[in-house]
């Protein structure tokens, strides 16, 4: 089978957004991508615009999955990857549906690494944020347990699927069974670093982040619970 990079994008209200982020897809200079949405219940015209896009999209290589009920990224991400997803080589690459590719050979990138390195599990990138440029991502050194480093490894993340598919869900979810709604980037791929044969980062910048610009009652609200989040992640560990 043909190695083709599945771009997943949880997403929520981002009409506003959502089709740049089509454009950045379109863009990249190797065709051997497809785009998955998961629209977690929008009240915008979010669906209307993801439906627009998958008609006409002439390869059809774009799907939208809409949630009866809302279940946040992460839970979202879970039940795509265990409920749909069956090609245990496929690259899985997360693309917020506010956010784009910034490079158009980032498809062509990840393909080579993943290609040349049959061991490679798990490769993230450089990034951009919109407001000054900044990027947080660099190299993890060889052999650190990533739960006890400082996070380095945030957009463009990639995996394998099968890699993911060997994390007990437990990894998601805090010390009631309740799913992580904030903080899911590193509750999401802490537990894939830990996991992968080999993993690496790429110092090409391929991410355009927005910074969100809501409210600060609710953006404080929002890292409140995100930190709560990172803590418990990262002082319990990878869940056996």
């Amino acid at each position: 089978m043909r190695k083709t990079v599945c771009f997943v994008t949880p997403t929520y209200n981002a009409s506003f957004h959502l089709e740049e982020c089509y454009e950045s897809l379109k863009e990249q200079t190797n065709p051997n991508w497809e785009w998955v949405i998961l629209n977690d219940m929008s009240n915008d015209d979010t669906f209307e615009i993801a439906n627009r896009i998958v008609t006409s999209d002439e390869r059809e290589r774009v799907i939208v999955i809409n949630h009866d009920h809302k279940k946040f990224a992460l839970k979202g991400i879970f039940d795509y990857m265990n409920c749909y997803n069956n090609f245990s080589e496929q690259i899985i690459a997360i693309l917020d549906g506010d956010d784009a590719l910034c490079n158009e050979n980032t498809v062509d990138l990840i393909l080579r690494e993943y290609n040349e390195n049959p061991k490679l599990d798990a490769l993230w990138t450089s990034h951009s944020w919109d407001i000054n440029g900044m990027n947080i991502s660099r190299e993890l050194p060889v052999n650190i347990n990533p739960y006890q480093y400082p996070w380095v490894s945030s957009h463009l993340k990639t995996f394998k699927v099968n890699t993911f598919k060997k994390i007990k869900k437990e990894n998601f979810q805090d010390l009631d069974g309740n799913w992580f709604e904030r903080g899911y980037d590193q509750a999401l791929y802490l537990p894939i670093l830990h996991l992968a044969q080999e993993r690496k980062f790429l110092n090409e910048t391929c991410y355009l982040y927005r910074i969100n610009s809501n409210s600060l009652k609710i953006r404080a609200w929002k890292e409140k619970n995100q930190m709560d989040t990172i803590r418990l992640v990262r002082s319990r560990g990878y869940i056996e």
